[in-house]
């Protein structure tokens, strides 16, 4: 195919009215539980954000944002897409030029590209940026008619130990702000002290947190095996509900703050877990279908399957009649063979197997882009 030149694109802010243009090129992009869909209208309205959408004779070809993170000192490219009949022609190449230079004019202060991508980046993409971390994939998919069973199975592959340690809690972001300035250890849990939710990759500063408070994100914590209260300080222990408490739709007698008890790692090494997931979504697979992602941090085996099953019943109760989950869990490469035993008789569900983390070193730069962006 003849490549374009920058000349015959024109690139443009994304607004509104391009919406059914980026879904005309989104069709079947992640094996049909794309996010933008559900997300674009909520990124518009995001003054941290900008997209952008290359157009071809009037028609959306190519899609790309930029969300600035970290208090402005760094930036996550996210949502990069190409129209298939347009692909090899280094339309990708064009709209990603222009997003970063975009991004350098408009915000000098920022010196850090970051982004998420599954196995196998092109060598042109790992030559201009480092590797920080991957991440084993787990895709599941819950049929709605199955749903009550396979959290029953799940919940009889979690032995009974260590009646001691503290179970997992839900946290308020109060609590979040205070997280790792108490028993927790930031380094032990975020590899390069980085949260990644949902593959977007952050750190965890206040602007962050904010951010993830916004926009909903629940936090799910257990505790190191000496510390056997909340980081509010407070000297209650906190509400414990029994899996004999948990009702057969997952629903429980009190709200939050949630967890099963006597399930907890015996180990008393354990330096705690944390895990984070945002409301399900439905997705264009159709049918009912919801995409859920859960982001696990810790290495403890009995904790990540804890915090798998607790946050499943969560979504099962927020989850319309009828209605299926697709989850995707996303943990150390250490804890891979163990939930895939956990998660077995659960039907795969077929994405990647791997989640890279990388990162460039930018400097601002001096003139416009060399393709014109309207407003």
């Amino acid at each position: 195919m003849t490549a374009l030149s920058t000349s015959e694109m024109n690139i443009l802010l994304a607004t509104a009215g391009d919406y059914e243009g980026v879904l005309a090129i989104s069709e079947g992009i992640y094996a049909g539980i794309d996010y933008l869909p559900f997300r674009y209208h909520a990124w518009l309205k995001d003054p941290q954000r900008r997209m952008f959408v290359a157009k071809l004779e009037e028609k959306v070809v190519a899609f790309d944002s930029f969300l600035v993170v970290d208090g402005g000192v760094a930036a996550v490219l996210q949502g990069l897409r190409v129209a298939p009949w347009m692909r090899g022609r280094g339309v990708a190449g064009i709209i990603q030029k222009f997003t970063l230079d975009t991004l350098r004019l408009d915000h000098p202060d920022v010196t850090k590209i970051r982004l998420t991508r599954a196995e196998d980046p092109p060598p042109t993409m790992l030559n201009k940026y480092s590797f920080l971390h991957s991440k084993a994939v787990i895709p599941v998919y819950l049929s709605a008619h199955e749903l009550e069973e396979a959290l029953k199975v799940l919940e009889s592959r979690i032995p009974s130990t260590c009646q001691e340690f503290p179970p997992p809690v839900f946290l308020d972001y109060s609590e979040v702000h205070r997280l790792f300035s108490g028993p927790l250890q930031e380094g032990d849990l975020l590899p390069r002290r980085l949260l990644i939710q949902a593959w977007l990759p952050i750190t965890t500063c206040k602007a962050n947190l904010d951010l993830m408070q916004r926009w909903r994100v629940r936090w799910l914590c257990s505790y190191p095996c000496d510390a056997m209260h909340r980081i509010s300080g407070s000297s209650e222990v906190p509400y414990v509900i029994a899996s004999s408490d948990i009702t057969n739709d997952g629903s429980a007698s009190k709200d939050d703050n949630i967890s099963v008890s006597g399930t907890g790692p015996s180990s008393a090494a354990v330096k705690g877990f944390l895990s984070l997931t945002s409301p399900m979504f439905p997705v264009p697979l159709g049918d009912g279908k919801h995409r859920l992602d859960i982001d696990l941090f810790g290495t403890d085996l009995s904790c990540a399957k804890i915090h798998i099953l607790l946050l499943l019943k969560e979504a099962v109760k927020a989850l319309p009649t009828g209605g299926s989950i697709v989850c995707i869990l996303y943990a150390e490469e250490s804890l891979r063979d163990g939930l895939t035993g956990f998660l077995d008789r659960l039907i795969p569900f077929t994405l990647c197997r791997e989640q890279l983390v990388l990162e460039m070193d930018i400097k601002p730069v001096k003139t416009p882009p060399s393709t014109q962006c309207h407003n």
